[in-house]
């Protein structure tokens, strides 16, 4: 008998052992992928970090909303995006850089942190920690999520918000299918699911196509059943705080009188009734709008987003994946395979011009079927190496040699075009416009989302003299504006226009003269787009714009197709970063085109991504024709002060101007010459 009960203490000794041998290689195995998450988030971020723009950044126009409707806890266009709101207000309490810093701050932790739990995903269905480390920094160096890790933006955001649903849904469906713990004492089930549809709530507020996931988890539940169905407890709990979740967008209805877009203001949200035409049909008419015979070209320019992200060998490996993933983790598969064929569905029928923003939520699902192609690529590597211990470890080093290669191809390729450290361009201007306009001035620009430049700056400066209208009504008309000077940083052409109410209309009387004031380079994109920014003032008396007797400072004498620069004055060729030049340029009209065809630009510097473009003359000479007929053989004077971005080394940059031609079809030819060298010194 003693010896049967020894025996018995004996076994459950070593039961126990194993139990804590198993506990401690969990814990250890644990810390390990947490600190190499961590270590995809730090590497990811430094390289965000270095090249996130200083400020306001025209990478987007939404960008210039959402880096400003936070700090005023206001309603951002259609859906709303009430998380994001929230979430960017914390960050713009961190004591470092402007408000707009702080919120492409978000974008970058976001992104970083959607990386890092990409990583933890590829790690819990695949357990191959060298997979998961590539794909989570191969996938935070594509071109496109980068390009939103550095602005102002909800895609950074909403990456680490999909991808920790994604991973909570996916922990908890792994501890279902490894049966871990009994059904009714399994807390940590309850919690992960629970947590799960928290998560998947609150992500609703950084994008409203997270519903998307709504069949994958359906069809993901569906399919564990069998190993454990889901308690009624467990279901009303998740149920419950995901709908709790989804209640933010009643903040629509709380802030619904901070909007200012006309677009928007048509579907203001000031019941439940139109909270939802707010949410949803804002953008309708954008919505399945192709037909069947133009499916080939959308997927096509799909296609061409899939291999500007990750290659053509990124997207055989995903093709490896996705049959690997299916023999292996069938249910989790279909999770990740439902959600993408709906997006895809969706998104392949919808409408917009920046299209490839929309398809970040199917760039994080083909990352994982890239990460189970590779494991099937090394698991290949692996069983056709010798098997010596050595051997088998030169074949992994080699693997690990191997996808060096194309991390470098992504962060090499894709740095220039994502680097924004350089762009003060909008800081710079609105420095000058609100140490430049007078008291009790009234500022007009672009409404609504287009116009967050201007009124970011305006509630970051100290002007609380100066009237900017537009930030809260899109038209710009507010009593007692009458009589004051008035500013423009838009074209008047622009601004005025049918949709302008009588009143609106009395700001901007016909005979008006809209003198430019001050121009500054912005994001060069082409002749015909860009963002110009100029401060035109409003004169009853027309300015010097011919001049009989022209005597430049400096001789050009350049034929520029139609117009000759004859020469310029320049008040200094010493300026401090940030500062203006004044500048004279003088022309001479060659033969008689339509003038608005005559574009003209500045640069200062070698980036010719940051250029000051402007029509020939400011708009002017078609004031001037109005009033009278243009000599043949007349000298135009362009007077304005240019700003020197902040960002511009010391040392000695040449001012290099040129001209094109475009004629009505948008073709023709630069030509350019310099006008001599600047020195821009720190003082």
């Amino acid at each position: 008998m003693n010896a049967i009960i020894d025996t018995a203490a004996s076994a459950e000794r070593a039961y126990l052992q194993r139990l804590r041998a198993l506990a401690s290689t969990r814990v250890s195995t644990q810390v390990l992928d947490s600190a190499l998450a961590l270590g995809v988030f730090a590497v990811s971020f430094m390289v965000y970090i270095a090249t996130l723009a200083p400020g306001l950044a025209y990478a987007t126009l939404d960008s210039l909303e959402e880096a400003t409707v936070p700090y005023q806890l206001a309603l951002m266009h259609s859906p709303g995006y009430p998380f994001y709101t929230w979430i960017g207000k914390l960050f713009t309490f961190l004591p470092i850089g402007d408000v707009a810093y702080r919120m492409n701050l978000l974008s970058a932790v976001g992104a970083a942190g959607g990386c890092a739990l990409l990583y933890a995903i590829v790690v819990l269905l695949t357990r191959n920690r060298l997979a998961a480390l590539f794909v989570a920094l191969f996938y935070a160096f594509s071109a496109d999520l980068w390009s939103q890790a550095v602005i102002a933006e909800i895609y950074g955001p909403n990456t680490f918000m999909l991808a920790l649903t994604f991973f909570l849904f996916l922990a908890w469906g792994e501890r279902v299918r490894h049966r871990l713990g009994t059904q009714e004492q399994d807390a940590k089930s309850t919690l992960l699911f629970a947590s799960a549809c928290l998560v998947f709530g609150l992500s609703l507020g950084t994008h409203l196509s997270n519903l998307a996931l709504i069949p994958g988890v359906a069809v993901y539940i569906f399919l564990l059943r069998k190993l454990r169905p889901l308690r009624r407890r467990d279901l009303m709990i998740g149920g419950g705080l995901f709908t709790l979740a989804a209640c933010q967008y009643l903040w629509l209805l709380l802030r619904a009188s901070t909007l200012n877009d006309e677009l928007m203001l048509r579907y203001k949200p000031t019941n439940l009734w139109m909270t939802y035409n707010y949410m949803a049909n804002v953008f309708h008419n954008d919505r399945f709008v192709f037909p069947i015979q133009a499916l080939p070209g959308r997927v096509s320019i799909y296609a061409g987003l899939v291999n500007h992200n990750f290659g053509v060998w990124g997207a055989a490996l995903a093709v490896i994946g996705v049959w690997a993933m299916f023999r292996r983790h069938r249910a989790a598969f279909c999770l990740l395979a439902v959600t993408y064929l709906v997006e895809m569905t969706y998104f392949l029928e919808y409408n917009v011009t920046d299209i490839y923003l929309f398809y970040l939520s199917s760039h994080l699902i083909f990352a994982v079927w890239i990460a189970f192609g590779v494991c099937s690529l090394l698991a290949t590597a692996r069983n056709l190496a010798p098997r010596p211990l050595v051997l088998r470890g030169l074949v992994i080093l080699s693997s690990c040699a191997i996808f060096a290669l194309p991390l470098s191809i992504q962060v090499v390729g894709n740095w220039s075009a994502n680097d924004h450290t350089g762009d003060t361009t909008i800081k710079d201007f609105y420095n000058q416009v609100f140490k430049t306009v007078p008291e009790n001035s009234v500022i007009l620009g672009h409404r609504g989302v287009p116009g967050y430049d201007l009124f970011y700056s305006y509630l970051m400066s100290s002007r609380t003299d100066v009237a900017v209208p537009q930030l809260k009504n899109p038209y710009g008309f507010a009593p007692g504006l009458e009589g004051r000077p008035l500013f423009l940083t838009l074209s008047p052409d622009l601004l005025r226009s049918a949709s302008m109410s009588s009143e609106d209309k009395d700001l901007l009387p016909d005979n008006l003269w809209y003198v430019p004031v001050i121009a500054s380079p912005s994001p060069f994109q082409s002749w015909l787009g860009g963002h110009p920014h100029i401060l035109y003032s409003a004169q009853t008396e027309p300015p010097p714009l011919l001049v009989d007797d022209p005597s430049p400072q400096h001789l050009v004498g350049k034929e520029m197709d139609g117009v000759s620069l004859l020469g310029y004055d320049i008040d200094n060729t010493q300026v401090t970063p940030g500062g203006t030049l004044h500048l004279k340029l003088y022309w001479q009209i060659l033969k008689p085109p339509a003038l608005s065809e005559y574009k003209v630009s500045l640069t200062l510097g070698e980036d010719d991504r940051f250029r000051e473009i402007h029509t020939l003359g400011f708009g002017l000479i078609q004031r001037y024709q109005k009033d009278k007929t243009l000599p043949t053989d007349a000298t135009i004077v362009e007077d304005y002060n240019l700003v020197v971005m902040s960002g511009l080394s010391d040392g000695k940059h040449e001012l290099r101007l040129a001209t094109s031609d475009f004629g009505p079809l948008g073709s023709g030819t630069e030509e350019a010459v310099d006008l001599g060298p600047i020195t821009v010194t720190k003082r």
